[in-house]
């Protein structure tokens, strides 16, 4: 079953919840998904069922119905991120892997479907309300921002909105702020120079992710006037600096505070949300039966007869680690017709998934997973696609012995492609090389390079990368590519909704 654990800014201040912070992180559960935010430190672990008011809470989390500042944005972008971290570092059980899906869908919802978020208050607005509120002249002023972040970058927007000129960045690694300085046109400072930008600093502005201090009181000057804003978790700035004279010291606590005196946000759109997130408890339950019925008797998949095929499978089916299936491997019309010209237009439409449909059409198959420039361009009238994912590359790559780069292949070199769109993009560049028909699996096609058949082919990235080729790659071309370049698709039989429910996740259909 899948619990929770979380110290908030509800059951907490924010010192006890610095007092937890590492004690909560070291805590031993198995796979789980950490998320820290300003205001709560929550572990997400276990497996199999998801209780409604697990799901419920993370779903509110995601929406901003629990954040101090009710329907602020950043928080969905954090859960994604722990989120994505969490399958980074580690195997995580199928039922997170759900739970988190469905958590993201329904924070994009409400967000899109309701005004909860408009006009609430950032962290960063807020802390531009408050500096406003010093009457320091912003224009003379000189600014210090610590930390290379979203948070960060927004206040350094913020404040040339407002006029300001005297604004620097500090970081622990100094390249990372140089590229977030650099479209501001802003100098940057190492952060191991702290002692010496900050004895000529008069606004700063903290939001590292560091778990320590990083500014304390033997870094500032007797006497010297700052205001400061602490807006990490841990905190930054060690609240002793508020004891020095003319120092004035805001935390995270403290801008949250001063929002909430201000905001409104009007009840029928909270009810809305709310609403919406019932729905979305609904719809993993129904998702959550489909999977199990599925996991009994397993998903038959059916797949052309190639290892790139194989990888395709297992890289659908690895985003549905709680169903089973087998596989079916099948030899298409085209893959045992390799005569066939497609540069010449010799070939029919469906000759890589005839064979495939048939199998779905006979009951021989549940579902077809495909290369989605394989499909034809009217499909069996009797099927549809039901899930299509993006490609991670839609580039084209150059295969050619000796790595020996396009232009600078010798006149009359021939290459090898079956597209009538790559011949075309390659004599638009090369008009004195020779194009020549080639077709195969992959490991062919490079085979025929290697072995002098050809002297180079164009080959989709993406699939030397599937395969684990990417030496064999000379260089990528600046090549227009098929829209389907990249992406997989799912076919199933119409009328399959218990199909579609379990891949819909992630799919753009």
């Amino acid at each position: 079953m899948i619990q929770y654990k979380s110290i908030n800014h509800y059951n907490t201040s924010l010192n006890d919840r610095e007092d937890c912070f590492r004690q909560f992180r070291r805590e031993e559960r198995g796979p789980s998904v950490f998320l820290q935010t300003c205001n709560r430190i929550e572990l997400y672990y276990g497996d199999g069922d998801i209780p409604d008011d697990v799901a419920r809470h993370l779903f509110r989390v995601t929406c901003g119905l629990e954040s101090a500042i009710v329907g602020e944005r950043a928080v969905q972008g954090q859960v994604k991120e722990a989120y994505l971290m969490a399958r980074m570092q580690q195997k995580l059980p199928a039922g997170l892997h759900k739970l988190f899906e469905c958590a993201l869908h329904i924070g994009k919802r409400v967000r899109n479907e309701t005004e909860i978020s408009h006009g609430a208050v950032s962290h960063s607005l807020a802390a531009i309300e408050i500096i406003e509120q010093q009457a320091i002249d912003l224009r003379q002023a000189r600014i210090v921002i610590i930390g290379v972040n979203t948070l960060t970058e927004d206040i350094i927007k913020f404040l040339q909105n407002k006029g300001a000129k005297l604004v620097f960045l500090a970081n622990r690694t100094e390249e990372r702020a140089r590229r977030m300085a650099e479209p501001f046109g802003i100098e940057v400072f190492r952060l191991a120079d702290k002692q010496h930008f900050l004895s000529q600093t008069d606004i700063l502005i903290s939001a590292t992710s560091a778990p320590h201090l990083i500014i304390k009181k033997e870094d500032l000057l007797p006497c010297r006037r700052l205001f400061a804003i602490d807006l990490a978790f841990p905190r930054d700035i060690d609240p002793a600096v508020a004891e020095l004279e003319g120092v004035t010291l805001y935390n995270v606590h403290d801008v949250e505070q001063k929002v909430k005196d201000n905001i409104s946000i009007r009840q029928d759109e909270v009810l809305r949300a709310e609403s919406l997130i019932e729905e979305e408890i609904a719809e993993l339950h129904d998702i959550m039966e489909r999977r199990r019925a599925h996991t009994v008797g397993g998903l038959r998949v059916v797949a052309r007869s190639s290892q790139l095929s194989r990888i395709q499978v297992e890289e659908v089916m690895n985003r549905l680690p709680d169903v089973k299936y087998s596989i079916n491997m099948i030899e298409s019309f085209g893959d045992r017709h390799l005569g066939i010209s497609l540069l010449n237009g010799e070939a029919p439409d469906d000759m890589f998934t005839r064979e495939l449909d048939t199998a779905l059409l006979t009951d021989d198959g549940d579902v077809a997973i495909h290369s989605a420039k394989d499909l034809p361009e009217q499909m069996h009238p009797e099927l549809e696609i039901i899930a299509l994912y993006e490609a991670f590359d839609k580039t084209d790559a150059l295969v050619s012995r000796d790595h020996i780069r396009l232009f600078d292949l010798p006149a009359g070199s021939s290459v090898g492609t079956s597209s009538p769109l790559r011949r075309k993009e390659l004599l638009a560049l090369r008009p004195d090389l020779r194009v020549v028909g080639i077709r195969g699996c992959i490991e062919d096609r490079v085979r025929q390079v290697r072995s002098g058949m050809v002297d180079a082919a164009i080959v989709a990235t993406c699939a030397l990368k599937r395969l684990g080729m990417t030496e064999e790659i000379t260089e990528i071309l600046p090549f227009r590519t098929h829209p389907m370049q990249g992406r997989l698709a799912v076919t199933a039989r119409k009328g399959r909704d218990d199909l579609k429910a379990i891949f819909k996740k992630g799919s753009i259909v």
